[in-house]
């Protein structure tokens, strides 16, 4: 990403360079400053695609993700979160910021940025006023509609998970676990912060680590309640992120830090996945503990393309007592209603019994309907559900190929697989077309497969050594 940053006169005119495409001009005025702040941010490739959000070993808080990210910023570039951070004051008339910076701390003996940030006054809030004061500095800072999205949904995240812990209304909840003045600033810094970074681009993938809550007890305006927080579970409750408790016992993770980690996170992993590091930030907590560095780290690498990545759900069961013919019925039913694949395996049960092992690959809304068909027809008493990353071919086309030999012409089909740039790693003939034309030739298959190979190669051009051809 190319930026640059001017302050201007409020009374100057101003004339923008020729700039690159696509190209995003965020103007904020500061009226008391008596400046115009331009922020020009040109949306180019970076060298990073993958992102891990560390937060294994000290939890996360709005004010550590917000620290580690501007950690990876450059100091330019976190003078602009400043500067934009101070001007939301323009926006929301309660948000009284008296004094903002990142410094530079020790955390167990690691070097971390932290956010220090004080106010003139503080006054608890209507969830429903905050979520209203996010929305009004994302306007005010012309942020993009995903920096936009995360924050409102984030907000809302919290909102939310206070409404249904407390039975109260949502335009009523009042934030009472946390400072209203920090979840502005910990979320729109946080949005601007991954805009800064470009890491709202499709080609992104973020995933975090497994999440430390830490343990003992937390005091709040209801009591005395165990850690972690019901605010904390209800956030995670039904999301994809396994939680583990300790190793100290505090409250490591915030309701604010929490929601901002289920809207940016696909889901957490037990380990990292495979990629480049690139750059690390880290983000220090306000707490210093003796036992572990109280700092989150936010990762940023660089993973291969040539592959996609996704998920799919495996649900599998085993069968000592139905016939195969019946089996059979099951695949073919399971097939016509949404299966990716699936497979029948044999197996030797308990007591040397021969039996089946019955494995259907889906997608995770089909995978209700496929339970629902698998216990009813195939008897069985117990389906075990997996959930699997995968990488994946990006992209496969079917041509209809013609391949003229002595003298005739046919028609075969070529299924043409290509990585996510473009480059063809994977052709393969239709057996079938290929057969027929073998026996119109009176040719072996093998011979006629050759054949058909070399017109699909010298019609598509760029067939490389690494395509699978057999």
């Amino acid at each position: 990403m190319l930026s640059s940053t001017s302050l201007i006169p409020a009374c100057s005119a101003i004339e923008l360079p020729t700039l690159p495409e696509p190209t995003t001009v965020i103007i904020v005025h500061h009226p008391s400053r008596s400046f115009i702040y331009i922020c020009i941010e040109s949306k180019v490739r970076k060298m990073y695609n993958r992102v891990v959000i560390d937060c294994q070993t000290a939890g996360i808080s709005g004010d550590m993700l917000l620290s580690s990210l501007a950690d990876l910023a450059t100091q330019e570039a976190r003078r602009r979160m400043i500067d934009c951070l101070y001007s939301c004051q323009d926006a929301v008339s309660w948000l009284k910021i008296k004094d903002l910076a990142f410094k530079q701390v020790s955390r167990s003996g690691f070097r971390a940025l932290q956010l220090s940030i004080s106010y003139e006054q503080e006054e608890e809030r209507r969830g429903v006023e905050v979520y209203d004061a996010v929305a009004r500095c994302c306007k005010h800072l012309s942020l993009s509609e995903r920096a936009k999205d995360f924050a409102l949904k984030s907000m809302e995240e919290i909102v939310k998970a206070e409404a249904t812990i407390h039975m109260e209304d949502i335009s009523n909840v009042h934030l009472h676990e946390i400072s209203s003045a920090d979840t502005v600033v910990d979320i729109v810094g946080t949005a601007l912060a991954l805009q800064e970074l470009n890491l709202f681009n499709d080609d992104v993938e973020i995933y975090a680590t497994k999440v430390a809550v830490g343990g003992g007890y937390v005091s709040f305006s209801h009591g005395r309640v165990s850690n972690p927080a019901s605010a904390i579970l209800e956030i995670f409750k039904g999301k994809r992120f396994t939680l583990i408790g300790g190793p100290v016992e505090h409250e490591l993770t915030t309701p604010t830090g929490a929601a901002m980690l289920v809207n940016l996170a696909r889901c957490s992993l037990d380990f990292y996945p495979a990629f480049e590091c690139v750059n690390v930030g880290y983000g220090a907590g306000m707490q210093e503990f003796t036992s572990i560095p109280n700092m989150l780290k936010v990762v940023l690498g660089k993973a291969s393309k040539i592959y996609a990545r996704d998920s799919i759900i495996m649900l599998e069961t085993n069968l000592d007592d139905v016939e195969g013919e019946l089996i059979a019925g099951v695949v073919d039913r399971l097939m016509s209603h949404g299966a990716r694949d699936a497979s029948i395996i044999q197996a030797i049960g308990k007591k040397g019994r021969p039996s089946y092992i019955l494995r259907v690959l889906c997608d995770n809304d089909a995978m209700s309907n496929l339970l629902n068909i698998m216990f009813r027809e195939s008897g069985t008493l117990g389906i075990r559900v997996q959930e699997y990353d995968r990488y994946i071919l990006a992209g496969r086309d079917v041509l209809d190929v013609p391949v003229r030999i002595k003298g005739l012409e046919f028609r075969i089909r070529a299924k043409v697989v290509r990585d996510s740039n473009g480059r063809i790693i994977h052709v393969k003939a239709e057996y079938d077309d290929v057969a027929s034309m073998a026996d119109m030739l009176g040719i072996p298959y093998r011979v006629a497969y050759m054949m058909a190979y070399k017109s699909i190669s010298s019609m598509l051009g760029d067939v490389g050594d690494n395509s699978i051809t057999i």
